[in-house]
């Protein structure tokens, strides 16, 4: 075998195979699975926190508090997995051409992501721990969840203060939540029928630019589905463990993530 013929056959096997995705262009499939989970419990949650503060006072309102409850720690756990699968693993570059402005965008908004899905859990687990009513978390109706610890112990002045916090900052959370799914449904869309690149692609293997890509569809579907299920949601009414006066104190608070 020639030199020359060597290099060909190296170069041939190195080459990528066009009718294999470029994994290189995509997310990893424990990102895009952890992708998926997580902004479709986040959509829940925001259409579950609307109802929130519509939902009369009662056992219908205690479970449907309990599984805000249960859907934010499940954000958080995911969250944190998710963090922790990106310090190992390179997410797939931009766009070739893509703007400087574009991509500093694009990391600001990443970054407010992580921020928002574990701030947002979190804050409301203060808000939970903190509470004048110490209603006890049960994660999905069969996990117990602990309050944080020293917050319920704490004398009222303190306890208030922290529950204030933890209530302010939620809600300004929440708002930068509409915020930023604005902005990076936005974004898809403008990468996908506009700019006509990858960008989907990263999270929806093989995706094609353009309006016409299935997958595209899909995911629109997903999330129209997913708004509807927190619409129509109608909790299996179970009596908590807290006395009747507790749960007919509970006050919906603005639409929220809260864990």
């Amino acid at each position: 075998m020639t030199a020359e013929t060597t290099h060909e056959t190296a170069s041939a096997a190195a080459a990528p195979n066009p009718a294999r995705p470029d994994a290189r262009k995509r997310y990893t499939t424990v990102a895009i699975i952890l992708h998926w989970l997580i902004a479709a419990a986040i959509i829940f949650q925001v259409i579950l926190g609307w109802r929130m503060g519509d939902e009369p006072k009662g056992p219908a309102t205690y479970a449907i508090f309990q599984l805000h409850k249960s859907i934010g720690i499940t954000i958080l756990l995911l969250s944190l997995a998710r963090l922790a699968w990106r310090l190992f693993n390179k997410p797939p570059p931009h766009p070739v051409g893509q703007p400087r402005w574009e991509t500093i965008a694009s990391h600001i908004v990443h970054v407010a992501f992580y921020v928002i899905m574990i701030g947002l859990p979190v804050t409301g687990w203060i808000m939970v721990s903190a509470s004048k009513l110490n209603i006890p978390t049960l994660l999905y109706g069969t996990v117990p969840w602990p309050h944080l610890p020293f917050l319920p112990e704490l004398a009222t002045g303190p306890k208030h203060l922290w529950y204030k916090a933890g209530e302010i900052s939620h809600g300004l959370l929440v708002k930068t939540t509409y915020l930023l799914l604005a902005l990076h449904l936005g974004a898809v869309a403008k990468h996908q029928v506009l700019d006509r690149d990858e960008v989907l692609g990263h999270m929806a293997p093989g995706a094609k630019p353009g309006w016409k890509e299935p997958r595209a569809w899909l995911a629109a579907a997903g999330l129209i589905a997913v708004i509807a299920a927190g619409y129509l949601y109608k909790p299996a009414v179970k009596r908590p463990t807290a006395a009747p006066a507790e749960i007919a104190d509970v006050q919906a608070p603005a639409p929220s993530v809260e864990p």
